[in-house]
């Protein structure tokens, strides 16, 4: 067949390879195309049927509507149901627009009273057929589906006024009809011998089963929504009248309005009647299933009880939040989302008031609120102010929200449920909730005998100690026992853990609304501050908590070292609040206040709740963060105690109640103390350097902790050597570079200051600036600046710039202590760059360890730490005015007076009007007002007056001394840093750090006996001699050691001609020969810039202490060398 041709061979193959894959081809296309016929066939068929079918409908219908206009219309109960039969099987495949007109049709009929048959000429209803053996099953079944199409035709969402205006009245008419077991009453039969046995039981199991396949089996999401539509309307139509009309609703607008609410009272009434049906006997559903789809439809409309009828409102307590039925126990409230929760809670909070107002009764309060917040448990974890994955869908409200439903309801509609949920924080229901804590007396209990203080002291841990695990679990079971037989003793310990629960639910009620409702915290808190007698008698509850009592059980959480399980313990909650609102009494209350009237405390109160909050704050800082250089959790939770601590801190400081070392919890072991130790160590008590000291070089961040958050916990001096650790540091890492040389006229010292150091940086503030002084003839003076004559700028810049004539600070009138002067202005427009200079030279001496000889007015030093200063530092300002203004705060009917919220004022000869708020000369001062009048009045005095100019110093002096260094020390312990101790120096300590020159030392006869003098002198002659010598009349906190540089006696001689000893003259000055004892001869002088005291070598005791007084008081010698 094949020839030995191999190629020809090859070809055949392919040829044959080809046409067969090519009959595949064919078959595979023929086998498509088959399928696209028969497809094609069978879709045709459908639409013939389709077509067939729709025009079956279409005849059907016209039949039915044929036989209603006619004169065949049914006439009898049977045409009706015959006609209700064939309505069911056409309307079965037809769609809601088909059917929308006929089906108001067939509801009247199936309303309608007609003879049974043309026989029996009895008016009957359809529940006759409903007994009727014949009939019942399929009348039953009709009556259903007519039901269904009646609530899927009304609970359509309209998209415009005209649709709100057709709501289908007869539709919704019929569900009222056939929805309420009570219409289904027992008529005369039909036909006698088909009636069923027991008629009533079976139209009540009829009745029951209808509710059950209609609207129990509608879509709850469905009744919600369209509800939620109809409400967001009216809300539209309401503010576009307030916008536009001034709140007059247009006649069309009051008509859709008042539809809209007959449709939702109607609506809530076919809702409400499954729960009246509903029984634990009832097969069919529960009482607990209706309170579900109750919950689950109307009440999660917002707004609902606002705009239903008050019959509607009345119904619902019988199921309500507070009712038979405890939320707690509604296991379905865990699957609703956050928005459906709220709407929930405000409508139950707006039936709880129309219905419990005029009887309000504790326990109805206790339900609501524990009601209130099982809610919010809910609602809290859908919101958050930050977009995230979960947090993705914008919340007009709350910003995110992880809510599937209800985020684009306008924001309007969230308003008005804010105002329900108002209630909760009103006066009213306040007081009531408030009741049983302002009636609470406590018992006295011998196992609470033991003082607060001793137990707060005895609750803190050491820091830094290793405890002993069996010594603990020892003690922990001790505790227990303890405990236990405190139960069984007290009998009354039962209904305090009852009250201590019910005080824990009123303010976690409270903490959750001020979470969820930000913008109203201030407003929560504020009733909550305001509610006489509340914060005392809070501290009076408080301290029953516990078996033990005395704020013990917050001690032991607080000693966990876990942050985060502070959050966990029982009762925490109310120590939040207390914190919260005591914090808001101590700012709106003065001396007279606090300690004439004790309010809100007394003395020992104060002392009491100082110590807790010392220790428990001091606690919780122990707590370990998240990682080791991060504040633990319940530092952050707890920054309100925190605040109330460094108020009674500051109150202590203005007007001292506490006891000696009160607030100090660090103490150095070198000092004699009886101060709990809180830093162990195992070294001698002749250790110069804390254990506290020792960490925080070593690194510890425990120990920066405390310095951030509790310095006042560390003594002073420790603070003063950490201060000086971190100067030190900074001098060492900053790059300062070269140094700075500025020429300065003596006569224009604050000129050419200004004009020589306005432009340097930060950093080279920080490094060494050297002056060149200019004498009064123009020629500059010979010397070596080794930093004296910078000292010498600083003594003279200071003195000058606080001169009254200088006119840049003013003094206050009793204490003479410095502050910005409000009038500064008129120096020219430079005022504010001196103010920011003299801040830096100020922080520079600071920062040089140079002493200022000036004291700055309290409220100063409070701005310069960062502090804010109410009333009561007005008092150091301007006495007369704090008077008066102490004098309208506590004073009635202060109308009288005539007062506005405005202030005058003289400048330049001109009478100026301040307004202290917007139309302040126009709002009066009333006795409702008076106190935002006064703390108004003493910002403008104290932070508003010299606002500018008291920035431009802080800004000045923190550009040289970083604010956080500062804020370790209190306003008296910053004075004390810029100007030194305000005692006498001790004579032995400057002794002990002088050093001497030019033939002088310790055992000279001349400079024994001038330590003789020094050690004799009065405390003003001590302090005038101290400045003659250093420029300063205070010594250097921690001593002369620190006196930088070194008070040093240089020997001169007394000979006026002779300006130094030498050879011989040395000698006979040790000798006690000089011959020069005259009283002509030279006084001492002194170098300030250098502390460096020229001393001639009088060996004549009198005679050198008349020369030494004469000197420091006629202020002679002050050289530069």
């Amino acid at each position: 067949m094949f020839s030995f041709n191999g190629q020809e061979k090859n070809d055949f193959i392919e040829r044959t390879r080809a046409e067969r894959k090519k009959r595949e081809q064919e078959k595979v296309e023929n086998e498509k195309e088959k399928r696209r016929t028969a497809a094609a066939v069978r879709i045709q068929q459908w639409w013939r049927n389709r077509q067939r079918q729709k025009q079956a409908i279409e005849e059907c219908w016209q039949w039915w509507d044929a036989n209603l206009s006619s004169n065949d219309h049914p006439t009898t109960m049977n045409d009706i149901f015959s006609f209700l039969g064939f309505y069911c099987l056409f309307s079965r495949n037809s769609t809601l627009e088909q059917i929308k007109n006929r089906l108001p049709i067939i509801c009247r009929l199936a309303m309608s009273k007609a003879p049974g048959d043309r026989d029996n000429l009895t008016l009957v209803s359809f529940h006759t057929l409903l007994i009727d053996a014949r009939y019942m099953a399929r009348a039953q079944r009709y009556l259903c589906i007519i039901l269904h199409q009646s609530l899927v035709r009304t609970t359509q969402n309209r998209t415009n006024d005209d649709n709100f205006n057709t709501t289908g009245t007869t539709e919704l008419n019929t569900l009222l009809h056939f929805l309420n077991p009570n219409t289904f009453k027992v008529q005369a039969p039909i036909d006698p011998k088909y009636k069923v046995d027991n008629p009533a039981n079976v139209l009540k199991q009829v009745s029951l089963r209808v509710i059950k396949e209609t609207i129990l089996s509608y879509s709850t999401t469905t009744l919600r929504d369209s509800a939620i539509v109809r409400v967001a309307h009216v809300v539209k139509l309401e503010e576009q009248s307030k916008k536009h009309s001034r709140g007059v609703i247009s006649t069309e607008n009051a008509k859709i309005i008042q539809t809209i609410k007959l449709w939702l009272t109607t609506l809530t009434r076919l809702i409400l009647f499954t729960v009246e049906h509903s029984s634990d006997t009832n097969k069919l559903w529960s009482k607990t299933d209706a309170v579900v789809f109750v919950g689950n439809t109307v009440l999660q409309v917002p707004l609902l009880t606002t705009m239903v009828h008050s019959m509607m409102v009345s119904h619902l307590p019988t199921w309500s939040l507070y009712g038979n039925i405890k939320i707690n126990d509604l296991h379905w409230i865990e699957t609703i989302e956050g928005n459906g929760a709220l709407f929930l809670l405000a409508n139950s909070v707006d039936v709880w008031q129309k219905q419990q107002q005029a009887n309000l009764n504790h326990h109805s309060v206790t339900d609501l609120i524990q009601a209130t917040n099982t809610l919010f448990s809910v609602i809290l974890p859908f919101y958050s102010d930050r977009q995230m994955s979960f947090y993705s869908t914008y919340h007009p409200v709350f910003k995110w929200s992880s809510c599937t439903w209800g985020n684009s309801i306008h924001s309007n509609v969230y308003d008005r449920v804010m105002k329900q949920l108002e209630f909760l924080w009103s006066r009213t229901f306040m007081d009531k909730t408030f009741e049983p804590i302002l009636s609470f007396e406590p018992k006295t209990e011998s196992s609470k005998t033991n003082s607060t203080k001793k137990g707060i002291r005895s609750s803190g841990s050491p820091l830094f100690t290793t405890f002993n695990s069996k010594k603990k679990q020892q003690q922990q079971q001790e505790q227990k026992q303890e405990q236990k037989l405190h139960l069984e003793r007290n009998p009354l310990c039962g209904q305090l853990a009852e009250f201590s629960v019910d005080v824990e639910n009123i303010f976690s009620m409270y903490i959750n609304l001020g979470t969820l409702f930000p913008d109203q915290k201030k407003s929560i808190l504020a009733r909550i501050t305001f509610t006489p007698g509340l914060v005392r008698q809070l501290w009076k509850v408080m301290n029953t908590f516990g078996p033990r009592g005395q704020m013990l059980i917050y001690l032991d959480a607080a000693n966990k070292k876990n942050g985060s399980e502070i959050e966990k313990e029982p009762l925490i909650k109310v120590l939040k609040v207390f914190c919260e609102v005591s914090s808001l009494v101590f700012l709106t209350l003065d001396d007279t206040d606090i300690f004439q009237k004790e309010n809100p405390f007394s003395s020992k109160v104060l002392i009491e709740l100082s110590s807790f909050l010392n220790a428990f704050y001091f606690a919780l800082v122990q707590q370990q963060g998240s990682t080791p250089t991060s504040l633990p959790d319940s530092v952050h939770s707890f920054h309100s105690a925190r605040r109330l601590l460094l108020q009674l801190y500051d109150l202590d400081l203005r007007h001292p109640f506490c006891p000696q070392k009160h607030w100090q919890l660090v103490t150095d072991p070198s000092t004699k103390s009886n101060v709990l130790s809180l830093f162990n160590s195992s070294a001698s008590s002749s250790s110069k350097t804390s254990e506290f000291l020792t960490h925080f070089r070593q690194g510890d961040m425990l120990p920066l902790r405390i310095l951030q958050l509790m310095p006042h916990t560390v003594s002073f001096d420790t603070r003063l050597k950490i201060f000086r650790d971190w100067i030190h540091m900074d001098r060492a890492t900053s790059n300062a570079g070269r140094s700075r040389v500025i020429t300065v006229r003596r006569n224009f010292v604050l000129e050419d200051g200004l004009r020589g150091l306005s432009n340097l940086s930060p950093t080279a503030w920080k490094g060494t600036i050297r002056v060149s002084f200019v004498n009064e003839l123009g020629i500059e003076e010979a010397g070596i600046d080794q930093g004296g004559p910078f000292k010498d700028f600083i003594s003279l810049l200071v003195a000058e710039v606080f001169k009254p004539s200088c006119e840049l600070f003013a003094a206050t009138p009793k204490t003479n202590l410095f502050y910005p002067a409000a009038s500064s202005h008129i120096i020219g427009a430079s005022h504010v760059a001196y103010f920011e200079l003299i801040g830096k030279i100020i922080g520079k001496a600071v920062y040089e360890g140079i002493l200022i000889d000036a004291q700055f007015a309290s409220f100063l030093l409070s701005k310069l730490l960062g502090r804010n200063v109410f009333l009561e530092e007005l008092r150091e300002l301007d006495e007369d005015i704090w008077r008066n203004l102490t004098f309208v705060k506590h004073q009635d009917n202060i109308e009288d007076l005539g007062l506005t919220f405005a202030t005058d004022e003289q400048i330049n000869g001109k009478v100026v009007t301040h307004e202290l708020k917007f139309l302040g000369s126009q709002t009066a001062v009333t006795d409702s007002n008076k106190v935002e009048y006064v703390y108004l009045m003493a910002d403008y005095k104290l932070n508003q007056q010299a606002k500018e100019q008291t920035k431009a110093f802080i800004n000045g002096f923190r550009s040289v001394i970083f604010d956080g260094w500062i804020k370790v020390f209190s306003p008296p312990e910053l004075q004390r840093v810029i100007s030194g101790e305000d005692t006498d120096f001790d004579v032995h300590d400057l002794r002990r750090h002088t050093d001497y020159q030019n033939g002088y030392f310790d055992q000279h006869p001349v400079i024994k006996l001038m330590w003789q003098i020094v050690d004799g002198l009065t405390s003003q002659e001590k302090r005038a001699f101290l400045k003659f010598v250093t420029g300063c009349p205070k010594p250097p906190l921690g001593g002369f050691d620190y006196l930088q540089p070194p008070f040093t006696i240089r020997m001169v001689s007394p000979d006026k001609d002779q300006q130094s000893m030498e050879g011989l003259g040395i000698v006979k000055s040790f000798f006690k020969i000089n011959g020069l004892q005259n009283k002509g001869g030279r006084l001492p002088t002194s170098s300030t810039c250098f502390n460096l005291l020229k001393l001639p070598a009088y060996t004549k005791k009198s005679l050198l202490r008349e020369k030494i007084l004469y000197a420091f008081h006629a202020n002679t010698g002050f050289e530069l060398s």
